[in-house]
């Protein structure tokens, strides 16, 4: 779950949302980025033990699954790199080093410093990363704590021009091809070892279905292949569905198996393929809504979007702290319907650091992009 929120070009006067570096902002997908933030972040707030401040095994009414199994905000923002990636390419042809180069500066920096934080964090506390944990996470899940995200979005840089090639040649329904090939994959994985949560959630053998769809799902609108008013039944279907299968995912015991252990449970094998039909049809109806949305809330969502790459890699410092902070003034533990809101207040308070990592660090390195898109040949040859 990692934004990617498009930045201006070096030089303007700074009254406008950052853009990409085509000069195209999406505030919409800003809107999604903040809350699939608010999701991991209340996630993390509500279960990074297993008994407090909420135990593993709660189970709040229908949708609030939503909020106890918040995860999910990781495939909300893979879903979103794939949709916004085809959308901003489109026709265009990739400049592939300048275009990693991008991603590099959208990300690195403050993935070093986060990185570099806990490696000294584990020597103070005794619990060090072992060196062999930063090099392998370029491949393997062991980054520490959100980090590991990030080495899959990586994974899905270096396949985009594939995806993209496959796309062009064959049409985007090949892309489906993926999805099936990850899909027997997971099953061969459990019908072998018994589970297949670790390559479904921690892996691109998972994650992949979420990258795709997005692209898919971009393709679809962006082609008229999927109309308006057909898309605003697909993303009703798939969103009613998403939370009924949510509820009783986390009744069945959610993602920590509701002791903590790694589950079992085939429903492994599809999950990430229904988060991301779920989130693909959300992304492409909210983008292209046609209803308004007070200025005063478009702007601050769109910030928090901005913000949101800080929000997931520094909120796992003071998570522990801010909600001890917040129990030990307010109420007793283990009540899912009193944690719920304190976790969206932990949140809100957390805003102003997000904001000032992103001011004063992230952005200075976006000044060194470089444009990644140019026309194709083809397109120039008959012009």
């Amino acid at each position: 779950m990692v934004p990617l929120a498009p930045v201006r070009p070096v030089g303007r006067k700074e009254t406008t949302p950052l853009r990409s570096t085509s000069g195209q902002h999406f505030s919409r997908l800003d809107h999604l980025r903040a809350f699939a933030a608010y999701l991991v972040f209340v996630w993390h707030f509500l279960h990074m033990t297993p008994d407090y401040p909420v135990p593993y095994a709660s189970q709040p009414v229908f949708p609030l699954a939503l909020f106890d199994e918040g995860h999910t905000g990781v495939a909300l923002f893979m879903t979103l790199s794939g949709y916004l990636f085809a959308k901003l390419v489109g026709d265009s042809d990739i400049d592939f080093p300048n275009f990693l180069w991008n991603r590099v500066m959208r990300l690195a920096p403050l993935l070093v410093v986060c990185l570099a934080a806990w490696f000294v964090i584990g020597r103070v506390t005794g619990e060090p990363i072992a060196v062999s944990d930063f090099i392998k996470g370029f491949v393997l899940p062991t980054w520490p704590r959100g980090a590991w995200s990030i080495s899959i979005e990586l994974h899905f840089y270096l396949m985009f021009p594939l995806l993209l090639m496959l796309v062009r040649r064959q049409g985007p329904g090949a892309l489906m091809m993926v999805i099936a090939g990850a899909l027997f994959l997971r099953l061969y994985w459990w019908m072998t070892f018994g589970e297949v949560q670790h390559i479904a959630y921690w892996t691109i053998f998972g994650r992949i279905d979420q990258f795709v769809f997005g692209m898919m799902f971009a393709y679809a609108t962006m082609s008229g292949m999927l109309r308006r008013q057909a898309l605003n039944i697909v993303a009703a279907i798939a969103v009613l569905s998403f939370l009924v299968i949510w509820t009783q995912f986390d009744a069945m015991g959610g993602f920590n198996n509701r002791d903590g252990s790694p589950s079992t449970h085939p429903i492994w094998i599809v999950i990430p393929t229904v988060e991301a039909i779920t989130f693909g049809a959300l992304i492409a109806w909210y983008d292209g809504a046609s209803f308004r949305i007070p200025t005063a809330i478009d702007h601050a969502l769109t910030r928090v979007g901005e913000w949101s790459f800080s929000i997931y890699l520094l909120h796992f410092f003071p998570i522990i702290a801010m909600r001890h902070a917040f129990w030990g003034r307010i109420g007793s533990a283990g009540d899912f319907y009193i944690a719920w809101p304190i976790a969206t207040l932990a949140f809100i308070a957390f805003l102003p650091v997000a904001a000032m990592s992103y001011m004063f660090f992230e952005k200075r390195f976006l000044a060194f992009r470089k444009p990644y898109l140019r026309q194709r040949a083809a397109a120039a040859q008959v012009a």
